[in-house]
């Protein structure tokens, strides 16, 4: 019972350390998280921080990781994103030190119907 409470101690710490990330969803793969409080906007531009939790370790640059900080720019008009910065790290909830990070800003790209994109889409884009 003891081991139970301080992994709900330590499970609650982690999430208050990430205030104001709001669930965006779960899929098969992970759990996603957005930051809409901190969020840039500009016209139908949205610009907001996230983080991605995996089930199972992922493969990238010849690192395993449980979890992804990013910054994704979303066009609420076009229906469409780019990332423009990616870090993993090898616990979840970005715990561990960043592992590898890539601060080139992709294309942007047309969301798949159902795919984790187009959820933080649906999520950034919501009318308030």
């Amino acid at each position: 019972m003891r081991q139970l409470l301080v992994v709900l101690a330590t499970g609650l710490t982690a999430f208050q350390a990430h205030a104001g990330l709001a669930l965006v969803g779960e899929t098969k793969e992970s759990i996603i998280y957005i930051n809409l409080d901190g969020a840039e906007k500009n016209g139908a531009l949205i610009k907001a921080e996230g983080s991605q939790d995996f089930h199972q370790q992922q493969h990238w640059g010849g690192v395993d990781y449980l979890s992804a900080k990013f910054v994704n720019e979303f066009d609420c008009e076009k229906k469409q994103t780019r990332q423009l910065s990616l870090s993993i790290y090898p616990e979840n909830m970005a715990n561990g030190g960043a592992l590898n990070t890539d601060t080139e800003a992709k294309p942007w790209a047309a969301l798949t119907a159902g795919s984790a994109l187009e959820m933080m889409w649906k999520k950034a884009c919501a009318k308030p």
